[in-house]
């Protein structure tokens, strides 16, 4: 067809890394759930190549063909090499399109062109590129940001909202939408629909169960108020170091001398008070005397017999921590959520705190299933495996704080492993299992909680960790593992430790950022893979991710060695080395 500029169009724009592929992704999906038909256009700044060697497409094109057009019953594919390298031109590359079998068309990139925009914005990318653009709808960013001159903005991970603005701005009237698999039976979900799914169903157990512990056995659990200081810290003027404590209104412009009425400590304050023409030897942490406003450093002082020659143009508050200074009373130290580690626990002594405030820890139901595994320890047989799956979730659930009730190890007998749950599930607040929630003949946790219906997703888009089930058992949450070790290091990490925290009522943490990957790793399509890394300085000095194996990218030996998890896009092929990519701190 011609005349392309008469389909919809709405550009996807940004810097680099601002997550403009994975927004796009969720949009067209949403769009595509709705009926509507949408196209995409990617503009690619560097040469890119989807053939393979050895095919007969690529082998016609190294002849020399150009274009070559491979076909199929279900697929077709155009590539042409462009000679010379040009701009790609949009309107052009529209007018490709059969008009009447698209309804809009999204773009990634193309910001020079007349048509309507949506930017993402990162702040730690650079400033925006469309804050004069006419043509700019709305920015999505990490955390919407204020509305400014009626500019539009979303949370960058509001791909409903942003789908439903293209709808009104592009004037398409969304048809029914595809009905929604009945339960159990959805197909693989990608991860951001399982966190929204997460997100919707799981919410703090027990809000109003809270607690008071003494001071030393709060550490690991959250905080159920908000806590204000029942004091000024300081409680009075204190010295901020070693010296001599005088009235600034004694001190000439000249140094004079004066005479040593005695010493205040940290604990052992001076009593009295002083006359003109006195100080006193003060230490860090006393407190000021009566009638003294400053400290005059000791390795300014000089001696003159028994008196003290002190330096003049001083002004009151030098060398001095003031009333307060570090918080006031009635101020609020710490937010209901917190979790209490070893720096709010010395906060929470400075005030004197004997005793506090938690919430009720989440109790955790870990149970694992396969009748190859034994406890470390035990003698193995031929194909029987330790359950490394088991020591590293008791440990990881009581790094998180909960209340752990280890059901152990169970053979894969559907009787036995029904009774195990139904036990548990009368204890715990959450169930975790490892093992049977695939779908072959001895998989029984995902067959169990089939035929009771429980089951909300048992499948999403990522490597490892594909056969991942969510369900109720009981009533209570349930997480069904793989029994893979990989798959059970990151999806924890990912996906069950963050559900577990927002349980407890613990506030969301900063445990995520983006940095560059150091190396180029390839991947598939249509999946979120994961890779255990380091952080390393990259090539200027910046902060970046190194996988630390591309073969076995999350197994059990990267997994030991690494301090962060990455998680390479889903509409990726090929992470390119200096791409930034989401990863997940890991605890030491």
């Amino acid at each position: 067809m011609s005349g392309g500029r008469s389909i919809p169009v709405v550009a996807f724009v940004g810097r680099s890394g601002a997550g403009k592929t994975t927004l796009l992704c969720s949009v067209v999906r949403i769009l595509a759930a709705r009926g509507i038909r949408v196209a995409a256009i990617k503009h690619a700044h560097h040469g890119f190549e989807i053939d393979h060697p050895g095919k007969d497409s690529m082998r016609l094109r190294e002849a020399g063909a150009n274009p070559v057009l491979v076909l199929s019953p279900t697929r077709k594919a155009w590539v042409e090499e462009v000679a010379p390298p040009a701009e790609p031109d949009l309107t052009e590359t529209l007018s490709l399109f059969d008009r009447s079998r698209i309804d809009l068309v999204l773009v990634e990139g193309f910001r020079g062109e007349g048509v309507p925009k949506i930017e993402l914005f990162a702040p730690e990318l650079g400033p925006r590129f469309c804050q004069e653009d006419p043509d700019l709808l709305a920015v999505a960013a990490v955390g919407a940001l204020p509305p400014s001159n009626g500019l539009v903005t979303f949370d960058r991970n509001d791909a409903e909202g942003v789908a439903d603005l293209i709808l009104r701005t592009c004037g398409l009237a969304a048809p029914s939408p595809v009905p929604p698999s009945p339960p159990g039976t959805k197909g693989r979900l990608s991860l951001a629909e399982a966190r929204a799914i997460l997100r919707e169903e799981l919410t703090p157990v027990r809000p109003e169960g809270w607690e008071e512990v003494v001071l030393a056995e709060s550490v690991g659990r959250i905080l159920a108020i908000d806590l204000a200081s029942p004091v000024d810290l300081p409680t009075a003027p204190t010295a901020a170091m070693d010296g001599y404590a005088v009235r600034a209104a004694s001190l000439g412009e000249r140094p004079r001398e004066f005479r040593v009425a005695g010493s205040a400590a940290a604990g052992a304050p001076f009593s009295g008070a002083l006359s003109k023409g006195w100080c006193v030897r003060i230490f860090t942490g006393a407190i000021l005397p009566e009638g003294t406003d400053l400290v005059i450093p000791q390795e300014e002082v000089s001696f003159a017999g028994a008196n003290v020659l002190l330096p003049g143009g001083r002004s009151a508050g030098e060398n001095v921590r003031l009333q307060g200074e570090n918080f006031r009373q009635g101020q609020k130290l710490l937010a209901a959520g917190t979790k209490i580690g070893p720096r709010t626990l010395a906060l929470l002594a400075s005030i004197g705190g004997k005793r506090v405030p938690v919430r009720s820890r989440l109790r955790v139901g870990l149970l694992c299933t396969g009748k190859e595994l034994r406890a470390v320890g035990e003698p193995l047989r031929l194909g029987e495996v330790y359950d490394s799956n088991r020591v590293f979730l008791s440990a990881g659930l009581l790094e998180l704080g909960v209340e752990l009730i280890d059901a152990g190890i169970v053979d894969d007998d559907p009787k036995l492993l029904e009774e195990k749950l139904d036990l548990l599930a009368e204890e715990a607040d959450l169930l975790v299992t490892t093992g049977g929630v695939s779908v072959g003949e001895g998989d029984y946790v995902g067959k169990l909680l089939s035929e009771r219906s429980e089951v909300v997703f048992r499948q999403i888009a990522v490597k490892p960790g594909r056969p991942f089930l969510f369900a109720r058992w009981g009533g209570k949450p349930l997480f069904g593992l793989p029994g893979t070790p990989s798959a059970v290091f990151v999806l924890f990490y990912d996906l069950i430790g963050p559900a577990i925290r927002r349980c407890m009522g613990e506030a969301a943490g900063t445990e995520r950022t983006r940095l560059p990957s150091l190396s180029a790793i390839r991947k598939r399509a249509g999946r979120t893979e994961y890779y255990a890394g380091r952080l390393v300085a990259g090539p200027a000095g910046e902060p970046a991710f190194a996988p630390v194996s591309l073969v076995d990218g999350a197994g059990l030996l990267p997994a030991a060695w690494a301090d962060l998890l990455a998680l390479l896009p889903e509409e990726s092929e090929l992470v390119e080395a200096g791409e930034r990519i989401e990863v997940v701190f890991l605890p030491r």
